[in-house]
């Protein structure tokens, strides 16, 4: 975890702003008992700049390009992967008739509409600890873009975005944040979430349960996945 949040400090230093982590890190900070540890980052790009923020950081001495849109990128703990999900405005203005490649654009916009400053620190085996701060995704916006990312994963990485969604959904500290964010969001949204709950939760619930307990750390049941189902599709009700 050193490393990832060294990556955090080094993309803050590069692109000279604070960036807008998504994925499993932003799952980790958000989450009173962090069950997993992550070895990428993933960022946040809405374009607003000059110049993109992966042609940025692949330019950084030493960096390697990665693809489909990463980067390794060096730190003092090792290189980092970090991935950046590009959201165009035309993606916003102009909606894809593919409920899928809709909600990729408009979950990630919403978390880095509503993304919150939250203090990142790690304590390496050897040396001095490590401090940040970032803009961190909100859990709402997490829930979305995990239950969207699961068509094009491997089954382990189903596996672990199924299992950060409903774990997002069972934790005290970010249950009622993630319904109430996706209870007041756009409609539309809303309608997308509810679609792929329903794939995902209830049409392939045994598969979901199967792929999450092969994923590290978990003990979820049948009944977790049918009550985190249950609850979303009623914050998704309009």
């Amino acid at each position: 975890m050193a490393a990832v949040v060294q990556a955090v400090v080094e993309v803050r230093r590069v692109l000279g702003v604070p960036p807008v982590v998504v994925g499993g890190l932003a799952v980790l900070c958000r989450l009173t008992d962090p069950y997993r540890a992550t070895t990428d980052l993933d960022l946040v790009d809405r374009r607003r700049g000059p110049v993109p923020h992966l042609r940025v950081l692949r330019a950084v001495d030493g960096a390697e390009e990665a693809v489909p849109a990463a980067v390794l990128l060096p730190t003092r703990f090792g290189p980092v992967r970090v991935d950046v999900l590009e959201v165009r405005q035309t993606e916003i203005d102009r909606p894809s008739s593919d409920p899928g490649d809709r909600l990729h654009a408009t979950a990630h916009a919403w978390a880095d509409a509503s993304a919150t400053s939250v203090g990142l620190r790690a304590v390496p085996r050897t040396g001095d600890e490590v401090r940040t701060t970032a803009l961190v995704a909100e859990p709402g916006p997490l829930v979305a873009m995990k239950l969207q990312a699961v068509m094009d994963r491997s089954s382990a990485k189903r596996g672990t975005d199924l299992q950060d969604v409903v774990r997002l959904l069972l934790d005290g500290s970010t249950r009622d944040r993630a319904l109430d964010q996706i209870g007041t969001c756009e409609a539309t949204t809303a309608a997308d979430i509810a679609l792929h709950v329903e794939h995902w939760l209830v049409r392939e619930r045994a598969d979901a349960l199967r792929w999450i307990r092969a994923s590290a750390g978990s003990d979820i049941e049948m009944d977790d996945v049918d009550l985190v189902a249950e609850l979303l599709l009623a914050a998704c009700a309009r």
